[in-house]
Formats: C-alpha cells, sequence, structure tokens
C-alpha cells in the first residue's frame, strides 16, 4: 500500500459530513445585548495612547502653568485645545488609513457606530480637560472658570468645524493628517494676533464677556451638525 492509497483511506475512515443547517444553528445563538456604556468602554482602549499623551499635557500645562504663575497659561491652553480636535480626527481617520473601513464595515458594530463612539469619548474627554483647567486657571489668574472656558472653547469649535468640513472632502479623505496643520494654523493665528493686535484682542474679549456664551452655543450646535453629517456619510466614504 503505497501513500497515496494509505491516504485516501484515512479521508474515508474519518470523512465528516457537511452540517445540516449550520446558518440556522448559528443563527439561533443572538449575540448578547451591549449596552451603550459598554460599547464605549470597549471603544476605549483601541484609542492609542500617543493620543491620550496629548490630552494629558493640555492638563499639565494648565496645572504647572498656574502653579508657577505663568501669566500665559491661558494663551497657551487656548493655542494647544485645538490639537486636541487634531488627535480626535486622526483617530477617526484610522480606519481609512489601515484599510479597515471594509472589515469594519462588516462587523457587529458599523462603522458609523465606532466613529460615532470615538468622536463621543475624545468629546468627553475634551470636556473633562476644560473642567479642570478652567477653574484652575481662574483661581491663579483671577476672573470667572465660565469666561476661561468659553475663551478656550471658540478656537477649539472653529477648529473642529473646520476639520470635520475638510475630513469630508477630497483633501481630508486623502490625508488624514491634514487636521494637524488645521491645528497649527490656528494655533498660529491666536499666537500672533495676541502679539500683534493686543486692541483687537481686547475688543473680541469685551465682546465674549457679553456674547461669549450664546457664540460658544451657536458653535456647539454647529459643530454638532458638522459631526452628524461626518458620521452619517463615514460608510461612503470608505
Amino acid at each position: 500500500m503505497n501513500k497515496k492509497e494509505l491516504k485516501a483511506m484515512l479521508n474515508d475512515a474519518f470523512y465528516a459530513p457537511e452540517p445540516e443547517e449550520k446558518q440556522s444553528f448559528l443563527k439561533s445563538f443572538p449575540p448578547r445585548r451591549i449596552t451603550m456604556v459598554e460599547f464605549l468602554l470597549q471603544q476605549i482602549s483601541y484609542i492609542r495612547i500617543s493620543s491620550w499623551i496629548v490630552f494629558l499635557a493640555i492638563v499639565a500645562v494648565a496645572i504647572f502653568g498656574s502653579a508657577f504663575g505663568i501669566g500665559m497659561t491661558e494663551d497657551i491652553v487656548t493655542m494647544i485645545m485645538p490639537f486636541s480636535v487634531a488627535v480626535a480626527m486622526v483617530e477617526v481617520n484610522r480606519s481609512r488609513k489601515y484599510n479597515m473601513a471594509e472589515l469594519e464595515m462588516s462587523t457587529r458594530f458599523s462603522l458609523r457606530s465606532v466613529v460615532f463612539a470615538r468622536m463621543v469619548i475624545l468629546g468627553i474627554v475634551s470636556i473633562i480637560i476644560l473642567a479642570i483647567s478652567s477653574p484652575v486657571i481662574a483661581g491663579t489668574f483671577g476672573g470667572k472658570a465660565l469666561q476661561v472656558a468659553v475663551r478656550v472653547l471658540i478656537p477649539y469649535l472653529i477648529t473642529m468645524i473646520i476639520c470635520l468640513r475638510v475630513e469630508r472632502s477630497t483633501l481630508g479623505r486623502g490625508n488624514g493628517y491634514i487636521s494637524v496643520v488645521i491645528a497649527g494654523a490656528m494655533a498660529l493665528f491666536i499666537s500672533c494676533a495676541d502679539s500683534y493686535t493686543p486692541a483687537i484682542i481686547a475688543c473680541y474679549r469685551e465682546l465674549l464677556a457679553d456674547w461669549g456664551l450664546l457664540m460658544v452655543i451657536a458653535l456647539f450646535a454647529i459643530a454638532f451638525y458638522e459631526q452628524w453629517k461626518t458620521v452619517k456619510t463615514m460608510e461612503a466614504f470608505a
């Protein structure tokens, strides 16, 4: 008996028939229900350590600058806060960057769900950063925490709106790091405005004292709309 005949006999002896009604059997075991909180907690583990470092750095700058009485602490936090938007956009673009979008669309959680969850997580983290930084800065340098939060939020929200619009463009889909450039341009603009147009900045701060909260609410509404449009069109662009 040669090797081929032995292999054929073994195949005949141990042949397993195709399982009948396999798909219906598998469908009889529905996936375990998962709450929104559990889903968000799962997605936290997929956010890179480098992204968390950026967020922690913003808090560290606020605390360090306040502890040592560095007068430009609020301006520095305002300039680096837009980079948290860039981090969020890079995280959103990871599926497309690593060619995982098609796989994520075919899994239990759609690509839209994953993108939405990451936006929610990073948005909550940004709010926590603001909730920590604003009272620390206000307590050290005077003023109200709400006013500090408004001054920091406006450039942050403008950056978010621009990044979300660019994300849906051909340029944004082809370059996941374009949001970093936008955040850098916003930081440069804030720095130049503080240095070269102090009179305009003084008028701007007076305007914020009267209308800042309404401006933030309006920008929040626009940012939410842009996020909704981005999530809605995400799978179409994958």
